[in-house]
């Protein structure tokens, strides 16, 4: 019984990839700032980001991230994060208002 417990456990603890700590979200986002805008707002051609959908965005870094998506800086930009970051990154620009 108490391993059966402890698998379930296990499963369960798997099926959220990471917390969202709103600091840590907002201190990594600052090194999309110089391209992106204040919180993802950009106001150049640069793609405006804030408010993009958690699963979307996070996607499409990953897809950066292992070279499914060509960019200008993006590609090279995502390979210093890990997924957790990159997944925290993406919860703090979900949660901004457009």
């Amino acid at each position: 019984m108490k391993k059966i417990a402890a698998a379930l456990f296990c499963l369960c603890s798997l099926s959220y990839a990471v917390d969202y700590n709103p600091l840590q979200g907002e201190m990594l986002s600052l090194s999309c700032a110089s391209c992106h805008g204040t919180d993802g707002k950009s106001v150049t051609v640069t793609p405006y980001i804030a408010g993009m959908g958690k699963n979307t965005m996070y996607s499409i870094l990953l897809e950066y991230k292992n070279g499914q998506r060509k960019g200008t800086m993006m590609q090279k930009h995502v390979k210093g994060f890990s997924d957790a970051e990159l997944e925290q990154i993406s919860y703090y620009f979900s949660k901004i208002e457009r």
